[in-house]
């Protein structure tokens, strides 16, 4: 099997993980749909930054209720979780 890495194609340089500690937050009509668990990865030459290495099944889903998904993104920002807005 081979490694999948990221690689940005505007500099041909293998990404570097920045951060195991991202939260990707998928919003959907105004509302969060789903928060997934990330990895923050930066090109080493020109600075782009990606979320990468997502888990398998999100963290929460929009059933789980606004408030709650909303209550967790604010404690994510309190323990300093890198927080990361997809707006489909």
């Amino acid at each position: 099997m081979r490694p999948r890495k990221p690689v940005c194609v505007k500099c041909n340089k293998t990404f570097k993980c920045e951060s195991i500690n991202g939260r990707l937050i998928e919003m959907f009509q105004g509302g969060i749909y789903k928060i997934w668990h990330c990895d923050i990865y930066k090109c080493p030459k020109c600075g782009m930054e990606i979320c990468y290495g997502f888990g398998d099944n999100p963290v929460l889903t929009d059933i789980h209720g606004q408030d709650a998904c909303s209550d967790y993104v604010k404690d994510a920002k309190k323990k300093g979780c890198w927080i990361v807005y997809d707006y489909e």
